[in-house]
């Protein structure tokens, strides 16, 4: 790219004149076509300069106001001068091939190779790399979902050198004895997973009754949440008879035997629609059973319904519509498990399996109101699940209580054969755990309730703060998730099916920008990804720590190094301008408890200290009653901003 200082000369004929001036050896029957190339040459550098004007505004003019290209280019066109018109026609095309190769290197941040330099890297990538990355891609890549064919490349998000021994033990959660089975069935709805797991198991209910209560609960109420993607009332009523089969013959499969749940509908599960929430997918069936499928069905989990994901995860939109918060129907639920965080808050099941890559666990927790894990990274198997990236995807329950939680993640944690980064994880039992000899740090903007709780309960609170000085933890976050989900989904770039996305302004920009993200910068990615890893690893010298579960950077953070987090509610407060006479409506208010890597117990036991002397957790959501003067505008007016400016303002603000 030519620098130059004065004004940029605009494309005339003295700019051909000064061109052609330059190669006087030519003859006079080539003048014409040397025109029309050198025209086409600077109109090629036009389009160049005009995209490195916003990086480089630098200016370089001699007192003719000639234009003076950098060595390389002079070198090159120089050359022309002495060879004959055919050999400078061939000359030219070189000049003109060299510098449109040059505006392409701009996009990568690697405009500094000489011209000749440039066109020894257009041949090494006809002759070389194109047919090798054309074999790859036709060899793994013709099948979208990245659901096949997994890197090799593992992450692991372990802090320990040594490596753990010895086979995980289950949780001994506590007994519930003495449960009765209320009379109303919406107080069935709202019961813990525990408990509803006693009305089974002492035959108080059976399961398929309770199948039915949140098969219609499901129906009912997702007309207003647009939450549900597929019912699956064969399987479902399938599978709880089978329940209640074995419990007659004196088998019981334990806590989950006969409890109905919801799937995050990036979960494939055979003879069923697994649409990734995309208009693209929406017929797609999948005769994969995925591992947390499988690691459900054995402990007698009955699947009444596919919850809608975002398309292809990425927030609340998909080709049904856009997912609600129960707490309030004039809001969307954000992130991309928005029907397993709607569906657990307004009870229509006991709880749901979501996923996370960057806050789609945690960002439809906190606005729906409940309770959610996401786990250490490794803790769930994925197989059968659509991937985004590989080293950040994580599966994860959605409950309304933290014992829950912490039953559930029992249930689904383990070693998957089929997903490399999966791991035996040697959880302490989280019901076993003395909280008081514990050290926990609480950040500035944690809820000051959960530290006082806490502290009440023997904790030892500490003011905390998490030191790093790697800066683009945003950038670093982008970079690893978008070439990775392109990697999964580049058939479908390629084949134009982005054009039929939900959200231009979401997948479709993002991943044309990680198109040009080059291999080398990738890898420095994970470079500074990893000495983040360290110095939050240093700087973590607490057992927990409380803060903010929704704040962006430390969603990034968490997500890069592997830490664990259970989104807890700690209260509510009245909407933003509501209606004149009240409304029931509420806005949720939530903190999160992060523990670091294979210590998710750590963060469970806290949460179920909390939660045993508060009742944030167990209130019900306003769906059925409103308020006496309350409507809900339609379309609504209050509109959640997209995850994309989020990840743009630290660098908007740089440049």
């Amino acid at each position: 790219m030519a620098v130059m200082d004065g004004p940029r000369p605009t494309l005339s004929s003295s700019m051909a004149t000064w061109f052609l001036d330059m190669c006087p050896n030519m003859s006079s029957s080539l003048t014409h076509f040397m025109s029309s190339l050198v025209l086409l040459l600077f109109s090629s550098l036009a389009v160049c300069s005009a995209f490195m004007s916003e990086f480089q505004p630098q200016h370089d003019f001699t007192n003719n106001n000639s234009p003076v290209f950098p060595a390389s280019h002079r070198l090159l066109a120089s050359s022309c001068q002495k060879m004959d018109s055919k050999h400078g026609s061939e000359c030219s095309k070189k000049v003109v091939e060299a510098s449109q190769i040059r505006c392409a290197l701009t996009l990568l941040d690697a405009d500094f190779l000489n011209d000749t330099k440039v066109l020894e890297i257009a041949k090494a990538e006809k002759e070389y790399n194109i047919p090798i990355i054309r074999a790859n891609r036709k060899l793994v890549a013709a099948v979208n979902g990245g659901l096949h064919n997994p890197s090799p490349l593992v992450f692991n998000p372990e802090w320990s050198k040594e490596q753990s021994q010895g086979k995980a033990s289950r949780f001994n959660h506590p007994s519930t004895l003495g449960i009765r089975r209320p009379k109303n069935e919406d107080d069935i709805a709202f019961m813990s997973v525990l408990e509803l797991g006693e009305l089974i198991k002492t035959k108080q209910i059976t399961s398929e009754e309770l199948t039915k209560i949140f098969l219609e609960r499901l129906k009912r109420y997702n007309p207003v949440l647009e939450a549900v993607v597929t019912y699956t009332d064969d399987l479902a009523y399938e599978q709880a008879k089978e329940a209640d089969k074995l419990l007659s013959k004196g088998i019981y499969l334990g806590p989950l035997h006969g409890i109905p749940y919801g799937l995050k509908d990036i979960i494939s599960v055979p003879h069923y629609k697994t649409t990734w929430g995309s208009t693209s997918f929406k017929n797609q069936v999948l005769n994969i059973e995925a591992w947390v499928y499988k690691r459900l069905k054995s402990a007698g989990a009955v699947l009444v319904a596919k919850l809608v994901s975002g398309s292809l995860a990425y927030d609340d939109i998909w080709f049904g519509g856009r997912t609600r918060n129960p707490w309030n129907i004039e809001e969307f639920s954000t992130g991309s498990s928005a029907g397993p965080a709607a569906c657990t808050s307004a009870g229509m099941v006991p709880f749901a399996i979501g996923s996370e890559t960057a806050g789609s666990i945690t960002y439809p927790a906190a606005r729906c109101g409940v309770t959610a894990l996401r786990p250490t990274f490794g803790t769930v198997g994925r197989t059968g699940v659509m991937s985004l990236s590989e080293s950040l995807d994580k599966l994860g329950p959605f409950c309304r209580y933290a014992t829950d939680c912490a039953v559930i993640l029992d249930a689904i944690r383990g070693k998957d054969p089929d997903d490399y980064s999966s791991r035996n994880i040697l959880f302490d039992d989280p019901f076993s755990v003395d909280i008081t000899k514990l050290t926990v740090g609480y950040l500035e903007d944690a809820d000051k309730e959960v530290v006082h709780v806490l502290e009440s309960k023997g904790v030892k609170v500490v003011p905390f703060k998490l030191n790093y000085t790697v800066d683009s933890v945003q950038g670093v976050l982008n970079f690893t998730m978008d070439v990775d989900m392109l990697a999964h989904f580049d058939e479908w770039q390629r084949s134009g099916k982005d054009d039929d996305y939900e959200a231009q302004d979401q997948w479709p920009l993002e991943l044309r920008r990680a198109r040009v993200v080059s291999a080398v910068d990738y890898v420095q990615a994970q470079r500074a990804r990893g000495k983040l890893i360290q110095e939050v690893k240093e700087s973590f010298t607490v057992d927990a720590f409380i803060g903010n579960a929704t704040d962006w950077e430390r969603v990034c953070l968490g997500n890069l190094v592997g830490l664990p987090v259970i989104v807890v509610p700690t209260g509510f407060t009245n909407i933003s301008n509501p209606p004149s006479n009240g409304t029931r409506r509420r806005t949720t208010i939530n903190t999160g408890i992060y523990a670091p890597p294979n210590h998710d117990h750590i963060a469970l036991a806290l949460a179920m200290a909390y939660q045993s002397v508060t009742n944030h957790h167990k209130q019900r959501p306003p769906i059925d009653d409103l308020g006496s003067d309350d409507t809900i505008p339609n379309p609504p007016i209050v509109a959640i901003p997209p995850r994309r400016l989020h990840l743009q303002e630290i660098y908007i603000e740089k440049l």
